[in-house]
């Protein structure tokens, strides 16, 4: 049949919503990064540390058991882990520092393995996400479509923010589930609540900015390997910049130069979440509590990271926008 006889054809296919329309290029993101081998390597590691932590909190939900003699092997070993102040009173009365152990916990996994697991895997899946489109024009396709300057951007975040979820906030929840299922009785839940509230906003800290900034990154090249070098630049002259600052005379107790390191702002905010330092007021501060709370602590404003990390996250939003609509400026 000539196509001139065919005539008008209604479109009879499913229709999605305007809202959804960012789902399509997260997913498809999603699956072309999952093609990595070291990312896929990579994710599996973010997973290691639970041959640890879960063997404390095993640890931790056996001397909490009322059943389990206060002399056997399990006090042991928690008292080699967590000091035995601090394990006669876990004994002795659970409800009262449970939280305060699983801030701990969580501190200890989050501000540091998970920091430097997010900043390899957005180094490895952030940087092509923008910069093979500007390569390929693959734009002038993306806008073809009824699919807007906000929709794009949401879509390529969506990539990052996943995959950085699979070595932030995956791993943590389910350590945090492993010590429900290890704790004596579901009571647990209640008291290590705030503590799992933490687990998430500390992720969303450390997964929202990283990925914005990447994608920032990525957007201002063509070259993926240049934006992750820019990366790598970020994460580890920051650094740098504040301990030379630090040693500055008149600087050294400025509340600010700290913020030059995206990676310490980061964990900064995630210190200033999990509070371990207020959640232990009300247990004794031993030597050896001391001695394990030291790196779990901050002198810097939790609040001022916070504010620092929402503005950088503005930033790249509004950045984004405007490159990814240059391409189609003439």
């Amino acid at each position: 049949m000539p196509l001139f006889e065919i005539g008008y054809r209604r479109y009879e296919g499913e229709r999605t919503s305007h809202a959804a329309r960012w789902w399509p290029i997260t997913r498809t993101g999603m699956a072309i990064a999952w093609r990595s081998k070291l990312l896929r390597r990579l994710v599996f590691v973010s997973f290691l540390p639970f041959l640890y932590f879960g063997w404390v909190f095993f640890v931790i939900g056996r001397i909490t058991d009322p059943g389990t003699d206060s002399d056997g092997l399990f006090y042991e070993i928690a008292s080699e882990l967590l000091g035995r102040h601090l394990i006669a009173q876990l004994h002795d009365d659970p409800t009262m520092i449970r939280t305060a152990v699983w801030a701990m916990v969580f501190a200890s996994f989050g501000a540091f393995f998970q920091l430097l697991m997010a900043g390899l895997v957005a180094a490895i899946a952030g940087p092509p996400l923008v910069a093979n489109d500007l390569r390929s024009r693959a734009f002038l396709i993306y806008f073809s479509r009824p699919v807007s300057r906000l929709d794009y951007v949401i879509g390529k975040t969506g990539v990052l923010v996943a995959i950085l979820a699979l070595v932030t906030l995956l791993p943590s929840l389910t350590l945090y589930a492993l010590s429900i299922l290890f704790s004596p009785s579901l009571e647990t839940i209640a008291q290590t609540a705030p503590v799992a509230g933490s687990i998430v906003l500390a992720s969303l800290g450390t997964i929202v900015p990283a990925a914005l900034v990447v994608l920032v990154l990525s957007s201002l090249t063509r070259q993926p390997r240049f934006a992750a070098v820019a990366w790598f630049v970020i994460c580890l002259f920051g650094p740098m910049a504040h301990m030379i600052l630090q040693e500055t005379r008149g600087l050294k107790d400025s509340g600010w130069t700290f913020l030059l390191s995206l990676p310490h702002t980061v964990r900064t905010l995630q210190l200033g979440l999990y509070d371990v330092e207020g959640r232990i007021d009300s247990v004794a501060f031993s030597g050896d509590l001391r001695e394990i709370v030291h790196g779990l602590t901050t002198t810097d404003s939790p609040v001022r990271a916070a504010v620092w990390l929402g503005m950088i996250s503005i930033a790249c939003v509004l950045i984004l926008l405007r490159r990814v609509d240059a391409p189609t400026r003439i």
